[in-house]
């Protein structure tokens, strides 16, 4: 018998597709509701209590991409009809589901998203000091 020695990978952006091909199969409209938190790119004049949702229709969405981390989309928002990179980690998806048929919305838990610590900037020579060119 065989152990395995890494994580499985994990099964959440294989639900959502799952998902987003029974919308397109069944001519549904796939709608996804995010809880926002500092790690999600989305445009903040649509977040309404901590949460947005998102159409993602083919027509409403470009560049759709689900990796294992995260949900990644370009749409179009607000009067001046302006293209915005919409990026949603996977841990703060709550639910998928087709707007017609809510009776199979996938629901998911929610989790807080790790802040991740600035790398340290490269040390800056001291005013004044130059550092030595390279001659070719």
């Amino acid at each position: 018998m065989t152990t395995q020695t890494t994580e499985p990978r994990p099964m959440k952006p294989y639900l959502i597709n799952a998902v987003l091909d029974y919308c397109r199969d069944t001519g549904t409209t796939p709608y996804v509701m995010v809880a926002v938190d500092h790690a999600c790119r989305v445009p903040q004049e649509y977040v309404r209590d901590g949460r947005i949702i998102f159409d993602l229709t083919d027509e409403a969405v470009n560049r759709l991409a689900i990796s294992d981390t995260e949900l990644t989309f370009q749409a179009r928002f607000g009067e001046n009809n302006e293209i915005f990179d919409v990026l949603v980690p996977l841990n703060r998806i709550i639910a998928v589901t087709p707007l017609e048929c809510q009776q199979f919305a996938l629901h998911f838990e929610v989790t807080e998203t790790p802040v991740e610590e600035p790398e340290e900037a490269p040390a800056q020579p001291a005013p004044g000091v130059r550092r030595p060119m390279r001659v070719k």
